[in-house]
């Protein structure tokens, strides 16, 4: 469809205008402020719905109307206003069935045209919502299973973006704490004391040293103990005979004295003797006795201590052998101690590294993935044909030949005739786009849109300045122009 007639009363700067369309393309001509963009802006309210306050000032009522259509279906649509409605009240009529709604959603899904004209277009790459915004276009433009899957990429990413910031975070965590744990290791450390030393076999030889040698201790006490217990036998053995002969000297001078008292009275105590005798002979066989067994006593005890002795002197030449008096035990456990806390540490910094790693492959492995779905979002939209060659878009926004699609970046007249071909594809119900300040596209360009609009069928109204032009003109392009 497009736009066959336009009747404007009132509108803004307009205050009467009146035309018929057929043709392609329509310049709208003029000097400043006679209207060619209240024009547009017109066109665009009739199409869409959306407008401000449009009643011309000083006036108290007017109107918009136009006609829509191509040969199979019109559809009437006017738009009333007051000095108490200034924006009005808008309706459509369908011209074969006679069926009117005032209902401006009715009107947009009949038209379904998405309003913007190039200036405004070019405006939006300034801020960063405006290139979304004219991403957002563009993205409208691809068939609706690669819109899809965009969306589903996009959102993809974001999601892996997250991981892929919690992984980089904790790959940064784990390479402070890896650094902070590898400061406390010396250049080898790690290679030297990646195993534990096992001192449980040097902590019981430990043990068994020091109870060695406080049984050493005993031994050598045990055997001085035996040294003089043997030095003392001889003094023993002498002092047992001197008692004996002590004791046999005192029988012996007891026994003197009975006789010489038995003689003095031998006659009264000759029988008296007789008994002395036998106490006498009965006293030395209990003496000798005593001193057999005294002396049987004596000889078990040197053999004992001698056994004694023997048994510690070969334990302790078996001890000297062996001294762990002169082991260094207790130093290798020193070491095997020092060894052990830096593999405490090596064990450590092993630990954290491996889930600094661990952070670091998860951190690649979203990269990967992100890498991979851009990518596929990048063939998506390169394999689709938008509708301007060279056109494509990013998160950013949109990119022109691989050059972002931003002033001072691709020229204004290329920023015009893009927004033109975009308005042209946005649009395939209502055939109709419209240009502000159609000058700045240069011959060239001005001349490609119009042989697209003829391509294609479209209707196109450009705006372009005339300066000393006093009339608001509009009349439809011919070759010979």
């Amino acid at each position: 469809m497009i736009i066959k007639k336009l009747e404007l009363s009132n509108f803004q700067v307009i205050k009467e205008f009146n035309a018929d369309f057929e043709g392609n393309v329509y310049f709208i001509t003029g000097d400043n402020e006679l209207g060619k963009s209240t024009l547009l802006k017109a066109i665009g309210a009739l199409l869409t719905g959306n407008r401000d306050a449009v009643l011309r000032n000083g006036e108290d009522k007017g109107f918009a109307k136009m006609v829509v259509g191509d040969d199979g279906e019109e559809y009437d649509v006017e738009l009333r206003f007051t000095k108490a409605n200034p924006r009005g009240t808008l309706s459509i009529k369908q011209k074969t069935t006679g069926m009117r709604s005032d209902n401006v959603s009715m009107l947009q899904k009949v038209f379904g045209y998405t309003d913007f004209d190039a200036v405004e277009f070019s405006r939006w790459s300034e801020t960063a919502e405006g290139r979304r915004k004219q991403v957002q276009y563009v993205r409208a433009l691809l068939p609706v299973d690669v819109q899809k899957r965009i969306d589903e990429i996009d959102t993809e990413v974001t999601t892996v973006k997250d991981k892929r910031k919690e992984a980089n975070a904790e790959v940064k965590t784990f390479t402070t704490i890896c650094a902070n744990a590898e400061k406390q290791l010396k250049p080898g450390d790690v290679k030297t004391y990646a195993d534990k030393i096992d001192i449980a076999d040097l902590m019981e030889e430990q043990n068994e040293n020091a109870r060695l040698i406080e049984k050493a201790k005993t031994v050598r006490t045990a055997l001085q103990t035996r040294t003089e217990q043997l030095e003392a036998i001889p003094v023993r053995i002498k002092q047992a005979n001197d008692d004996h002969d002590n004791a046999a000297k005192r029988i012996a001078d007891n026994l003197e004295s009975e006789e010489k008292e038995v003689a003095r009275i031998i006659a009264e105590a000759k029988k008296r003797l007789e008994e002395a005798k036998k106490e006498a002979k009965k006293s030395k066989s209990l003496i000798d006795a005593e001193l057999q067994t005294a002396l049987e006593k004596i000889a078990e005890e040197k053999a004992d201590y001698e056994t004694r002795k023997k048994n510690a002197a070969d334990w302790l030449a078996k001890y000297e052998e062996n001294n762990p008096e002169n082991l260094d035990t207790a130093e290798r456990l020193k070491q095997a101690e020092e060894h052990n806390r830096i593999n405490t540490l090596v064990v450590d910094y092993l630990a954290k590294k491996k889930q600094k790693d661990a952070a670091e492959k998860t951190a690649q492995t979203h990269d990967k993935k992100l890498s991979d779905l851009l990518k596929e979002r990048e063939n998506l939209i390169a394999k689709s044909k938008l509708p301007i060659d060279g056109l494509t878009f990013t998160d950013d926004g949109l990119e022109l030949n691989g050059v972002p699609f931003v002033a001072g970046k691709v020229s204004d007249s290329q920023i015009m005739e893009v927004a033109a071909k975009l308005i042209i594809a946005s649009n395939p119900t209502v055939k109709v786009f419209r240009i502000a300040r159609g000058e700045s596209l240069g011959a060239k360009r001005l001349q490609s849109l119009i042989e697209l609009a003829r391509k294609e069928g479209y209707q196109g109204f450009i705006e372009e300045v005339k300066r000393g032009q006093d009339d608001l003109v509009i009349e439809e392009y011919s070759e010979n122009e």
